[in-house]
């Protein structure tokens, strides 16, 4: 089998869960709503990936256990951006445009991690 390697970029990744006390139905809206036209006003992010967790996964193809306890988050998203300094941009439009504290994740998301990555595709050829 063929496959080919390709650089995608660089992706914020992030795994969350909803703070207690807010609503799936009422989290969804704001994310929708608020939040996504918000991040997407910056003219630096190329898209968002949101994934919806669906249940954990306790070991891997191959029979290996993943982790000695399941893990979960709400959601795991994903920030796309064309390269590093396209990420540095981003950071550097959200310090002259903010988006206001109400309007933001604050009261609404527990953040498990959040992270750069490097992103390359593996697509059978």
């Amino acid at each position: 089998m063929d496959i080919d390697r390709t650089t995608e970029g660089i992706k914020a990744i992030l795994g969350y869960d909803i703070i207690d006390g807010i609503s799936i139905e009422e989290y969804e809206r704001w994310i929708w709503d608020v939040h996504v036209p918000d991040l997407l006003a910056n003219p630096f992010l190329d898209r968002l990936v949101f994934n919806t967790v669906i249940r954990p996964i306790t070991a891997t193809s191959s029979g290996s256990e993943t982790a000695p306890e399941a893990t979960t988050f709400y959601r795991i998203a994903e920030l796309h951006f064309k390269d590093l300094s396209s990420y540095d941009s981003y950071l550097e439009w959200f310090e002259i445009n903010p988006i206001p504290p109400e309007r933001g994740p604050a009261g609404r998301t527990a953040f498990g991690f959040y992270v750069l990555t490097d992103s390359v595709q593996a697509v059978r050829t």
